[in-house]
Formats: structure tokens, sequence, C-alpha cells
């Protein structure tokens, strides 16, 4: 069963990360870019978290996006550069390599 793996922050991640094929990882982050594994790891948003209302509607907060989610594919090995901070002052980054195990 995939697994949806959670790190509140981008300095929370380690180095290198192993992963299962179908893992979500989502991340407090305001962007991310592959450098290597396009065909191992796919990068969705980055986004802004919201949530939804009792009526249905969606609530979002005004700012920058927050989030961003990598998706495992397939086996093999990726190299993720994920930034955090304010993305206008303060930005910061680090890179992960990812290994997705079968």
């Amino acid at each position: 069963m995939a697994r949806l793996i959670e790190a509140q922050q981008v300095q929370a991640l380690p180095g290198r990360l192993t992963m299962e094929v179908g893992d979500l990882l989502l991340v407090g982050a305001t962007g991310a870019r592959l450098l290597s594994g396009s065909d191992v790891v796919e990068v969705l948003g980055p986004a802004v978290s919201s949530v939804l209302a009792e009526d249905g509607s969606i609530l979002s907060p005004a700012g920058p996006p927050n989030t961003v989610l990598l998706r495992a594919l397939r086996p093999g090995d990726a190299t993720v550069e994920i930034l955090g901070g304010d993305p206008w002052q303060g930005a910061h980054s680090k890179t992960v390599e990812i290994a997705v195990t079968g």
C-alpha cells in the first residue's frame, strides 16, 4: 500500500531518502525541480494548502505557495532540489537524492 510521507519543512528532509513505488512525499516548500530521474519521480506543485469548508467552498490563504508533492513512479534514482522559505526574501534550497524501490 502506498504511503503519504510528510515533511513539515525543507530542513527536515534527509540528504537521501528511500521511497517505494506509489509513495507520495508531501513537503512544506515553495517549489521543487527535478535535477535527474524525471521518469522515476514526479513533482506536483508547487501549490497553496487549502481546506474544504462545510458549505463545500475551498478556503485558501493569501501568500506564496507552501506545498510540494512528489510521487514515486517506478524503481530508480532521482535527484530533486526542494525550495523553502519566502520565495522573495530568504529563500533556501536542499538537494535530496531519492531512491525508489519496487
